[in-house]
């Protein structure tokens, strides 16, 4: 990470899709050069990625992933059975416009 740039975590859960790109969307706004780490688990992988088109389709189209990973979690359940879930990290970043450009 570049000295300067702020890291912020985004964990996908069961909140509607609306709030995780509003988090978005404010942590770029309060820092433009800000590093998304956009985390899931389980059955809320689908809507990282939704949230994430979104994010780029209707208010960041300079939004690039720049980096993924995939990998399993292992969680203990509440009657402390433990049970490996699919987990995913999806970092995203606004690629800096040219001086002199607006969007």
């Amino acid at each position: 990470m570049s000295q300067g740039q702020q890291e912020v975590e985004v964990l996908i859960g069961k909140k509607p899709a609306v709030n995780y790109v509003l988090a978005i969307i404010e942590a770029f706004n309060s820092s433009p050069n800000a590093l998304v780490k956009v985390k899931a688990r389980g059955k809320a992988i689908c809507k990282a990625v939704d949230v994430i088109g979104a994010v780029r389709g209707r208010y960041f189209k300079n939004l690039y992933v720049k980096s993924f990973s995939a990998d399993y979690e292992e969680v203990t359940m509440q009657d402390g059975s433990k049970v490996k879930l699919p987990a995913v990290e999806i970092a995203v970043a606004l690629t800096p416009q040219p001086s002199g450009q607006t969007s």
